[in-house]
């Protein structure tokens, strides 16, 4: 495959060109990781968003209008939708695509639908190289919504540069939703559905829930330590309370971006993908290789073969010789893996 024509045509924003190489990142193509070498000096300049809650209060329709409203800002949208995954084809089953067909069709627009593919993060592992390569066609802002799995959903923090939280009226009780481990890593909380009942008690319960559980004001947020998390009502199915979010969210970057902790934000983020793919690699390895699963399957059952021993001796198999002595420090040194 031509990989460098390939990234030619993403970069020129060529739809078919973006969704094969998206492709490829999913089906972990051997091209991968060329490809991504590739579009990477064109990544780093678009900002991240994103939109995380539990299931049925809106996130799909807060999207679908964030992207309207950037739009009418001249500014170029990509959307990452993670659905869960199908169990016979482990496909996404696309409910957030069909929603937001009609903005779909705008040039400026890239939408694509993710399965989460089992992953327990509420993200699929391919779902940030994903967003380098819309980002590489020349989007503005990437936005990724999330399934809706609850306490999983945290993973979204360490992918993007601001987290939206989408609650409703309907959510329940505050305490019970701060218990999702969600609240923890919000930028923005917006309740969604400000034409229900309840929604001043439960608007008032989450102030007082986060005051409680976050004493401490957010010393990242617009880069002041006395900022509070902003919290936000919106009927979005009418369009209203969306510019405010929008407004919000741009304040909330630009202080990032003055303070110097987008970049260190950004940073953080690198560090876990970097750690990610480690992970990811030497998982690879431990289950190709017939040495090791051969040694685990000997060991299993054997007097004294705890699970941390059998580990320690697999990675002395998957490890070179020629650099052990580097990577894992003799017994004589009084040190093991």
């Amino acid at each position: 495959m031509d990989i460098n024509n390939l990234v030619k045509r993403i970069v020129a924003a060529d739809k078919l060109s973006i969704s094969r190489a998206i492709s490829m990142i999913e089906n972990n193509s051997p091209d991968s990781d060329n490809l991504l070498d590739g579009i990477h000096k064109y990544v780093g300049r678009a900002l991240r968003i994103g939109v995380t809650g539990p299931p049925g209060v809106g996130k799909s329709t807060i999207v679908n209008e964030l992207i309207a409203a950037l739009r009418k800002r001249d500014k170029r949208v990509g959307v990452i939708a993670v659905d869960p995954s199908s169990i016979f084809c482990g496909g996404a089953i696309l409910g957030d695509r069909i929603r937001m067909q009609k903005i779909g069709v705008d040039n400026g627009v890239f939408i694509r639908s993710m399965a989460t593919r089992g992953c327990s993060g509420g993200l699929s592992r391919a779902t940030v190289e994903t967003a380098d390569i819309i980002e590489a066609s020349g989007k503005d802002y990437i936005i990724i919504e999330t399934v809706g799995v609850g306490q999983s959903e945290v993973e979204i923090f360490r992918s993007v540069d601001a987290v939206v939280l989408v609650l409703s009226p309907e959510s329940g009780d505050a305490i019970q939703a701060m218990k999702a481990g969600i609240m923890e890593i919000a930028d923005v909380i917006v309740v969604n559905k400000a034409d229900r009942p309840g929604l001043d008690a439960f608007v008032t319960n989450l102030k007082n829930t986060l005051e409680l559980a976050r004493p401490q004001s957010v010393p990242h947020l617009c880069g002041s330590s006395k900022a509070k998390i902003p919290v936000l009502t919106a009927q979005a199915n009418a369009g209203i309370g969306i510019a405010e979010l929008l407004d919000t969210l741009e304040k909330y970057l630009s202080g990032l971006k003055e303070s110097g902790k987008l970049a260190q934000r950004r940073r953080d983020v690198l560090r876990e993908r970097i750690k990610t793919h480690i992970l990811t690699r030497l998982e690879e390895h431990l289950l190709s290789d017939k040495k090791i699963t051969k040694l685990v399957d000997n060991e299993i059952g054997k007097a004294g073969a705890t699970p941390g021993k059998i580990a320690q001796k697999a990675l002395r198999v998957l490890i070179n010789r020629k650099t052990r002595k580097v990577l894992i420090p003799s017994k004589k040194r009084g040190r093991g893996v």
